[in-house]
């Protein structure tokens, strides 16, 4: 398959680099790409950045933003506020969880163990902008950022302003969002906070979202300040769990348990500074502590788990200069100690990373900027089972290279390829497993091992006149991918593994008042060695792809639609790909809104086509049944917010 995409590949960069008399066009700040902000990154990466302005006009959730991007894969589990969402990047399937890593400023919310991400601690106010960089993290951030990171950067600024709005929604859904921001000689402040609560389209979907975060800087000087970043969230929902075939073919809204649920909590400090040793060397590094508890019951059984997190990551950045070219050298640490204690279970299980990093960017010539980099990591996990007498404990290793070539054809096209090595370790979960005879508890930490494997990537990118359109071909070549056999009821190390695909995604400006947007991926994922050889892995859709246009009538409002399409996707659990396709499906959603002064209003129709659809389900060979996780159906959301002057 890669020959074919390669040829597209080739084609889709001829056909980006014709233009020959392109624009200025104004850099756009990263961070993700150089753990710095950086107004005119260099990288070799496929980042795509989804703007304030973008989240703002699609008025869904944050995880539902994230699918905005060509080649992420979004997967409620159950509810309309997204709280046990999954996202995928570059078709891990039912292993998404462990090899997309989710930061927020940089810092992980990734837990040590299997457990989802707190997207209550997000305030969707509180994002300026997403980054989205596919296939590469190994070097710059290391374990589980195997098919891609998601760095969600939040509003740092000063500015004085305040808002305040309200939203309703179809099955009793409710959210009110406020912030204000501020500052006093050299000392800024902002502070953002929601709450929304709804009843649910499916029985026992009942749910509430709370958080409160902001900073409080203080600048120092010319790029030089201090600043501290709190946050408190929470979370509550029931758990309805998967369906039999027969009651979703009847009846999608029904449950298979109507009185499990959980209940989350959690607050997060993060002191940090930021600080220009001299006009070519920077130094930032803060301090990030995360505490969460979670009550919960699965079928009748109470589950407590209570996590705790605490991270160090000190950086440097510095403008040398090479051999009189161009040169810059990110170096830094990363030091992350999480633990989580399971009440319930009497199991507990702790993760210590240390982490050294340097990535270097010199520009050989004007147009041609080349990129390598390194890291060593080393992660020591402990995991004991008090009831049943399990104690034990492990230590890996893996080293991280990467290398890559950016080449500006103009001032507006760039071409690139890289090459890189990634890596995993076990999370605390998938330490514990269960004796084939006996089923008792066992410590397989020292017995599966690290995931590793290398990504090779050729991508192009062209931005001008209105036009932006990028693309990327890659392989993923994966050594011992950890992930849970239904066969062998235990988490183990597989054979080889290989993913290969094409993402494609373009924005275009066709009128002054008209933007049409477009993303596509096709992609190929499956075992390449062993008795699943040249089976598809599951979960994971060879077809996505999402068209839009948006609308704007200046003071008659903004109309925008969007049609998202995932195909057909072996079930969950059906290693050998003898059962059936799970369906494919399509999503309309419409969106307008209208600003008068100071008050915006807002219209959003999710699923407006009321298609039925399962965005995850699996196949029981023990039962010998299909489960279903059923998505909403059509929703309606309206919204009003006032800006104080």
């Amino acid at each position: 398959m890669i020959n074919r995409l390669s040829a597209v590949a080739l084609a889709v960069a001829a056909a980006l680099a014709a233009p020959a008399h392109a624009a200025d066009v104004q850099p756009e700040v990263v961070v993700s790409a150089s753990r710095f902000d950086d107004a005119d990154s260099k990288a070799p990466v496929s980042l795509t950045r989804i703007s304030r302005d973008d989240i703002v006009r699609s008025g869904a959730s944050l995880p539902d933003v994230l699918g905005m991007a060509a080649g992420v894969d979004v997967r409620p589990m159950s509810g309309a506020l997204g709280i046990d969402t999954v996202v995928d990047l570059r078709g891990f399937g039912e292993s998404a969880g462990s090899n997309t890593l989710i930061l927020v400023d940089g810092q992980r919310l990734n837990p040590v163990d299997m457990s989802g991400i707190d997207w209550s601690a997000i305030p969707l106010h509180n994002v300026e902008r997403v980054e989205v960089m596919r296939g590469t993290g190994g070097v710059l951030f290391g374990d589980r950022s195997v098919g891609g990171v998601i760095n969600i950067i939040t509003d740092k600024s000063g500015a004085p302003r305040a808002s305040a709005g309200l939203t309703l929604g179809s099955y009793g859904y409710r959210r009110v969002d406020v912030s204000a921001a501020g500052s006093a000689d050299a000392t800024y402040f902002n502070i953002f906070a929601n709450y929304a609560d709804v009843n649910g389209w499916r029985k026992n979907t009942q749910g509430d979202q709370r958080a409160v975060s902001g900073r409080v800087g203080h600048i120092l000087g010319d790029e030089r300040e201090v600043f501290v970043d709190v946050a408190a969230y929470g979370d509550s929902n029931g758990l309805p769990g998967s369906i039999k075939r027969a009651d979703y073919d009847a009846d999608a809204s029904r449950a298979r348990s109507l009185t499990d649920h959980q209940k989350r909590e959690g607050y997060r400090l993060r002191p940090g500074v930021r600080y220009a040793i001299t006009d070519t060397l920077m130094l930032e590094g803060e301090i990030t502590y995360n505490t969460s508890r979670q009550n919960a019951v699965y079928g009748a059984t109470p589950y407590i788990a209570n996590r705790d997190t605490t991270a160090f990551t000190p950086r440097l950045q510095w403008r040398h200069g090479l051999a009189g070219l161009a040169s810059t050298t990110v170096a830094g640490l990363d030091v992350f100690h999480g633990k989580v204690d399971n009440v319930a279970l009497d199991q507990a299980g702790s993760q210590l990373s240390r982490a050294f990093y340097v990535q270097n960017t010199t520009s050989l010539r004007s147009d041609l900027h080349l990129t390598l980099g390194g890291r060593r990591q080393i992660v020591r996990q402990h995991a004991e089972d008090r009831a049943n007498g399990i104690d034990g404990e492990a230590t890996h290793a893996r080293n991280a290279f990467e290398a890559g070539l950016a080449w500006d054809l103009d001032r507006s096209t760039r071409l690139f390829t890289r090459w890189g090595q990634v890596f995993r370790f076990a999370n605390t979960d998938e330490l514990f497993g269960y004796d084939p005879l006996t089923y008792a508890p066992v410590f397989t930490g020292g017995n599966v091992r690290p995931q590793h494997g290398t990504n090779l990537e050729v991508g192009a990118r062209y931005k001008a006149d209105g036009l932006m359109v990028q693309g990327a071909i890659y392989r993923l070549s994966l050594t011992d991918e950890i992930g849970y056999n239904p066969i062998t009821y235990a988490n183990e190390n597989f054979d080889r593994t290989r993913r290969e695909g094409l993402e494609l995604e373009a924005r275009w400006r066709a009128l002054r008042n008209l933007e049409l947007n477009a993303g596509l991926i096709t992609q190929n994922a499956k075992f390449v060695d062993g008795p699943y050889s040249g089976n598809t892995v599951t979960l994971v859709p060879n077809l996505k792809y999402r068209v839009g246009a948006v609308f704007d009538a200046a003071t008659a409002g903004r109309y925008g639609a969007t049609w998202t399409h995932v195909g057909k996707r072996r079930f969950g659990g059906d290693f050998d790909n003898t059962k059936e396709m799970l369906d494919g499906y399509g999503i309309l959603d419409l969106h307008a809104d209208w600003k008068v002064r100071d008050v915006t209003l807002q219209l959003r129709l999710a699923n407006a086509t009321n298609q039925k659809y399962a965005p995850y389900a699996l196949y029981s060979s023990f039962a010998g049944d299909y489960y279903f996780y059923p998505a909403e159906g059509r929703t309606l959301f309206g919204s009003v917010r006032y800006d104080f002057r």
